[in-house]
């Protein structure tokens, strides 16, 4: 059976990969590869956030109470994105000493934050939206 923890953890997981791959290429100093991987790893968080923020989140709308667990990582989306726009700006201006300090703060946020949803927050979905599971995933984007 198909659910939300693990579908939503293989994307958290994809992302997680590039940001990895993205921090080695800046130690490294590699800014034209680091472009394409930073560029990869943004696309495939904002498609997971789309998920979450599109298919997800609007469905616990009356069930979960406002201000719970759902606000509370669409704010960290927020604060993750602000972290990404000011990453790409070091990287436009290839500052290896910023970007490293900037991405390092990235990843502590998004463990934290992958942790919350994983432990909590999915398997609440999966038990509240358990007849609805499939027909959700397959209007994610999940390439």
């Amino acid at each position: 059976m198909t659910t939300i923890t693990d579908i939503m953890a293989e994307s958290h997981a994809g992302c997680d990969e590039l940001l990895a791959r993205a921090e080695n290429l800046a130690a490294g100093e590699d800014w034209r590869n680091l472009t394409e991987v930073f560029d990869a790893f943004v696309v495939a968080t904002e498609k997971h956030f789309s998920n979450e923020e599109n298919i997800l989140f609007p469905k616990t709308e009356g069930i979960l109470p406002p201000g719970g667990p759902v606000e509370v990582m669409k704010f960290e989306h927020r604060q993750m994105r602000d972290l990404i726009a000011n990453l790409r700006e070091q990287l436009s201006e290839q500052d290896q000493t910023g970007f490293l300090g900037e991405i390092e703060t990235l990843l502590i946020l998004m463990q934290q934050h992958n942790m919350k949803e994983e432990q909590i927050l999915y398997p609440m979905l999966d038990q509240i939206l358990s007849d609805e599971v499939d027909p959700l995933v397959q209007q994610m984007d999940l390439t």
